[in-house]
């Protein structure tokens, strides 16, 4: 293995075992949406039936249905665009 391999292979794990805390600090200061477990297995589901396998087999008929049921939340807007709305709510019309 290669120095730029063992590299790459690091910063893959890093993401991987970062991302989940990371992503949990930036919801709690509201930069992100509450991490959303049954948007997990909504792609795994989508994968799966692309590949023509059953994913009952692999994730259980309730992951799936809780996957078919679901539906994204569209309550948390991001920061750029609360910023965006402040603005032009604030700045003053001149004529």
């Amino acid at each position: 293995m290669s120095n730029a391999e063992a590299a790459g292979a690091a910063a893959m794990a890093a993401t991987y075992f970062l991302k989940p805390p990371i992503h949990r600090a930036l919801a709690q200061l509201d930069l992100a949406p509450d991490p959303d477990p049954v948007a997990h297995d909504v792609r795994t589901v989508a994968f799966l039936e692309a590949l023509g396998l059953d994913p009952v087999d692999a994730l259980g008929s309730d992951a799936v249905a809780a996957a078919a049921a679901w539906a994204p939340d569209t309550s948390w807007v991001p920061f750029r665009d609360r910023r965006r709305s402040r603005q032009t709510r604030t700045s003053p019309a001149f004529a």
